[in-house]
């Protein structure tokens, strides 16, 4: 069953943690970059005293990859994340069908670990739930099929 229409992660680096970011966004993907013909999209922006943020952002809107991702992430994160987010959920899902996630970078990039936060230096996710009609109330439904793994 179709969990969801597409899946985009982003986060925000200096350009000296860039490689180690970048490779945090490959952890999370499990995928070949190169053969998918996944690109990372790289932006410049400028911080406070002028500083120079790099944003990367990865979009997945092939079905396979979505799938692959989504599979990748429900077996990493650990029970207790998955039951921080049912207890959130409510505050995680829009008007729109879209389920958010943040998971902090740090922790992230050092040990290949999920821990879920509400702080801003992490790689954001935000999933389109494939939920018909497409309201709050069916993806809300959808997400804790997802997280409990009750599949129809």
């Amino acid at each position: 069953m179709k969990i969801a229409h597409s899946a985009s992660i982003r986060v925000f680096c200096s350009e000296e943690e860039n490689e180690e970011v970048t490779n945090g966004l490959k952890w999370l993907v499990p995928l070949d970059f190169e053969k998918e013909k996944i690109r990372i999209n790289r932006q410049m922006a400028l911080g406070f005293g002028d500083r120079k943020i790099v944003i990367l952002e990865v979009s997945l809107t092939k079905e396979k990859q979505v799938k692959a991702f989504l599979d990748s992430l429900i077996q990493r994160l650990p029970e207790t994340q998955k039951h921080l987010l049912l207890k959130q959920l409510d505050s995680r899902i829009d008007d729109q069908a879209n389920f958010f996630i943040r998971v902090e970078k740090e922790i992230l990039i050092k040990r290949s670990d999920l821990l879920v936060t509400d702080g801003g230096n992490c790689y954001h996710i935000k999933i389109k739930i494939a939920a018909f009609p497409s309201t709050k109330e069916k993806a809300l439904e959808a997400v804790k099929a997802f997280l409990t793994k009750e599949r129809a």
